[in-house]
């Protein structure tokens, strides 16, 4: 039976410091090594009370796997 070890790295997705070229370069990187990607997860705060509620992201969450 294979196993598998996992990676998380978390992406700052601040428009104003990184662009899609950036996370490519992150993403080539983590192939190189072998590791494929298994799912992608915003990382969603929200804040407000009833009635006026604001929902964001400011980061999402890559997980990666590979073979032991």
């Amino acid at each position: 039976m294979k196993q598998f070890i996992y990676k998380v790295f978390t992406y700052d997705n601040d428009p104003y410091s990184n662009n899609d070229d950036g996370l490519e370069d992150e993403l080539v990187g983590f192939g190189e090594l072998g590791w494929e990607l298994v799912s992608a997860l915003p990382v969603v705060k929200g804040a407000g009370t009833a009635g006026e509620v604001s929902v964001h992201t400011n980061s999402i969450k890559f997980i990666f796997k590979k073979e032991k």
